[in-house]
């Protein structure tokens, strides 16, 4: 099964997670339904919701509509995260499309991330299990801690591999994991399949992350929607950087130095440091971290107690599918 086959098996499930999404930020103020269509229609596997969805499944749940809120409850907090972050970084593209900050300016984008967050909270407020509540609630501290603790550390390389990980952990690990974790809360599965799931999450999550740090050097601009480099220019130590920081010489320790302190950098300055991460290995080295992290998730999967193997096939193949972008992101020989 490939991902083309995991939605193909969820189309009905996905179509009515866009209605939901839609009809769930309605507003008389035009500017409101105008940015979310616009963020919505900007591309995006809306992967959370359909982690969730997933994981719902593989116990035999049918997609009720306590399921499709809980779908919109992570994607709105997601896309609020989005919308502060793009912001913060002073992003202008995303998915290849002009990022809401620089379209409609920074004021709007944090307006209508404080809407999504508000339209989640609604949502949620119609949930009477405290765990499912706590447990949201919970992620949204941890989201908020990491983009703290990445922007305090922003563009200082005087950082170890355990913090990058833990700011890996809290902005992006962290909602795929209580994606996963609420198929089990919301289909009332026991409580060791609920650890499964949360392990599971937890790891596909941190392996998601690398892959896209190591997408961000070395993928094409086509397929990531953006400049390779980016993070670089925005002054994220993401694990390639810090890897080759660590392992190189004086006089690039030296260069690197002063090209993480320049959001200006030239395409030029981008390829000769793309260049030094090939030469470090560094790129190597992230996709080792990523793919043991989705090993040890698969394996995870396959201890917990499923009655629809169809479904966790499904989970298999997007986990296989997220390590496989990379090869998909590299230029045509």
């Amino acid at each position: 099964m490939d991902f083309s086959e995991v939605t193909g098996l969820l189309k009905a499930d996905l179509s009515r997670l866009e209605k939901a999404i839609r009809e769930n930020y309605k507003s008389d103020i035009p500017l409101i339904p105008g940015i979310g269509d616009y963020l919505m229609n900007g591309g995006g596997k809306r992967m959370r919701p359909l982690l969730l969805l997933l994981t719902s499944k593989m116990f035999g749940a049918e997609t009720d509509d306590r399921i499709i809120r809980h779908c919109c409850v992570v994607e709105y907090i997601h896309s609020a995260t989005l919308l502060h972050d793009d912001v913060v970084d002073a992003t202008t593209l995303r998915r290849g499309h002009e990022t809401v900050n620089s379209k409609w300016g920074s004021d709007a984008s944090i307006l209508i991330g404080d809407y999504f967050l508000s339209r989640a909270i609604l949502l949620l407020a119609n949930d009477c299990a405290p765990k499912i509540i706590q447990a949201i609630a919970q992620t949204a501290r941890t989201l908020v801690e990491g983009g703290i603790l990445e922007f305090t550390n922003a563009r200082k390389l005087d950082v170890t591999e355990q913090l990058i990980l833990d700011v890996v952990y809290r902005k992006t690990a962290s909602i795929i994991s209580v994606s996963c974790r609420l198929g089990a809360l919301l289909t009332q599965a026991d409580e060791e399949s609920e650890k499964i799931l949360t392990s599971f999450g937890d790891d596909f999550g941190m392996a998601f992350q690398l892959m896209d740090d190591v997408m961000d050097y070395d993928g094409t601009e086509e397929l990531l929607g953006k400049p390779a480099g980016t993070d670089l220019k925005e002054g994220h130590v993401t694990l390639p950087l810090l890897h080759l920081y660590q392992n190189c010489d004086r006089r690039l320790r030296k260069e690197i130095e002063q090209f993480i302190k320049r959001p200006d950098l030239s395409q030029k300055e981008l390829e000769y440091i793309i260049e030094r991460l090939r030469e470090a290995k560094s790129i190597e080295y992230t996709l080792d971290k990523a793919r043991a992290y989705m090993d040890r998730a698969k394996k995870t999967l396959r201890n917990a107690k499923f009655q629809s193997p169809k479904y966790l096939e499904a989970l298999l193949a997007v986990a296989d599918y997220i390590i496989e972008r990379h090869t998909a992101a590299k230029p045509c020989a």
